[in-house]
């Protein structure tokens, strides 16, 4: 126990480091070209919110949210940067606190973008493979933080190469008695620890961060976890995340996603693949399906009704599997769903989404900031 209590308090040292360096406004030093065209002249703006909000997995959220968006530097071209911390309590009696983030600076050239938190959280584990059921679960308490980060630098018009990072130190303080699974027998169900590392590959041609209308957007990195990288399992993992948009009327755009992750070795059981959750096959649990290799693809046509109302439609499909090999035509499973749309930044395009989504006996209302890809 004083093992793990050592590596959480590393963990949320490093959370507290990272979240002090990141969270200043460095333009209002830096002295302005006398060009000022070649400015980004949009203001700063932060937006503190009472957030409440309702998932499967957590039921209903009460809390508060701080979302800022700014300028690192100025010079065209350059993405509004964004951060938001948030944290709240849920009626299943969980604790959340977390710090996603996307950061650009030196004319896009430079991003880093991930989320940092800590929490005290209730899972419902369904077993592991494609055909699970609804009423065959344990439920679990876990206490962990968290760190994603991608560092990325632009080579070449769009494309960006660095490193990821992934660290979570997965303590599971509470396991259901006589629930349908056994804690001894799941892989990494006592503790585990990630800590992976490794190249990182951004490919991306939208024409906003944050409500593309049209471009290409790939995401894609090799994972390598290991004792020596501070990992309690030797495993690798490799992701690739395409998204396409494309402008079909005006105010209409479809979107389009498809994403797949592939481990190899031994993978503790909260770093399956997973599908579920709100953005990666909404109307299921997240890790309702889940295994070592994942498909899945999605589907959104999102409309502009008017003033800074729209509405959404989207269908996705996926599976889970053990081996490469055993992906097949008869395994897909589907879901699909609608939902609304409030832009509270015009100028940004930054939505605040509505969506209720239907699965096989299975169903999720959801509520969150930005758009699910």
């Amino acid at each position: 126990m004083e093992y793990r209590f050592k590596f959480t308090l590393i963990g949320i040292l490093f959370i507290l480091v990272a979240t002090t360096g990141i969270c200043q406004d460095t333009t209002l030093d830096a002295p302005l070209p006398i060009d000022s065209s070649k400015l980004e002249l949009d203001k700063n703006s932060l937006f503190p919110l009472p957030v409440v909000y309702y998932t499967p997995e957590s039921g209903l959220f009460f809390g508060a949210s701080l979302l800022y968006n700014f300028y690192i530097d100025r010079e065209k071209p350059i993405n509004a940067s964004q951060i938001q911390l948030a944290a709240g309590y849920t009626t299943k009696d969980q604790l959340l606190i977390f710090f996603p983030f996307q950061l650009y600076w030196n004319k896009n050239k430079w991003r880093s973008i991930g989320e940092l938190g800590f929490y005290n959280y209730a899972y419902p584990f369904y077993g592991v493979g494609n055909n699970n059921h609804q009423e065959i679960y344990s439920t679990y308490r876990a206490l962990f933080p968290r760190a994603r980060i991608f560092f990325l630098k632009e080579l070449k018009p769009n494309l960006y190469v660095g490193a990821r990072y992934w660290f979570e130190n997965y303590d599971i303080i509470q396991w259901e008695e006589n629930s349908d699974f056994v804690q001894e027998e799941v892989e990494g169900a006592i503790y585990n620890r990630t800590s992976g590392i490794g190249p990182a590959l951004i490919y991306d041609t939208r024409d906003g961060v944050y409500y593309p209308t049209s471009g290409h957007y790939l995401e894609s990195y090799l994972e390598i976890n290991h004792q020596y990288t501070g990992s309690t399992h030797n495993y690798t993992a490799i992701s690739f995340d395409y998204a396409y948009y494309y402008p079909l009327f005006d105010k209409t755009v479809i979107a389009a996603n498809a994403y797949s992750l592939s481990n190899f070795g031994t993978v503790p059981f909260n770093r399956l693949a997973q599908l579920g959750g709100n953005k990666k096959m909404r109307g299921y649990f997240q890790g309702f399906f889940q295994d070592k290799n994942l498909l899945l693809g999605q589907l959104e046509v999102r409309q502009e009704l008017f003033w800074r109302i729209g509405m959404t439609a989207f269908a996705s499909t996926g599976q889970v599997a053990e081996k490469l090999d055993e992906f097949g035509m008869n395994r897909w499973n589907f879901a699909g769903g609608a939902g609304l749309r409030f832009r509270f930044d015009t100028k940004k395009k930054i939505n605040v989404r509505l969506d209720y989504a239907i699965g096989k006996n299975s169903n999720g209302f959801y509520i969150s900031f930005n758009e699910a890809f």
